[in-house]
């Protein structure tokens, strides 16, 4: 009966220091992004733009208002704000408007992923172990 007990309790602890592990991952690249974008909000328009522009998608107020679920007024004080700081730009195609990322946002976003890659390369080869060793996300 205890080696029942036993041989549960050993996946459930590794099951348990997995999940906290990623959440760790998950953490650190929030805060990678916070540090490159600011708020959540910010970071997550400046994503959804870079992965449209990535996919080929490009996103004007209506879509991206539509694929964030936000109002468009919303949209346009963020969407300013991020011009003004240089992360996205207008792109005027015909009679639409499209948002863009600047140069400098792409490069910034290229490098941070090289590190979110590495990470999740670690993660997924299982170069883990529980008993003091590096951790799978490294301070950043």
């Amino acid at each position: 009966m205890n080696d029942a007990i036993d041989s549960q309790q050993e996946p459930d602890a590794v099951r348990a220091a997995v999940q906290a592990q990623i959440i760790e991952c998950l953490n650190r690249f929030y805060a990678m992004e916070a540090g490159m974008w600011g708020k959540p909000l910010d970071s997550l328009i400046i994503r959804t733009v870079v992965q449209g522009r990535m996919q080929g998608k490009l996103y004007d107020f209506s879509a991206l208002s539509e694929a964030l679920d936000l109002p468009i007024s919303t949209l346009h004080r963020k969407i300013n704000s991020l011009v003004e700081s240089g992360y996205l730009r207008r792109e005027p195609v015909g009679k639409s408007v499209y948002i863009a990322p600047t140069e400098r946002t792409s490069v910034k976003f290229d490098e941070s992923f090289e590190a979110m890659v590495t990470t999740l390369r670690r993660l997924y080869r299982g170069e883990y172990n529980f008993d003091g060793a590096p951790k799978l996300c490294d301070e950043p």
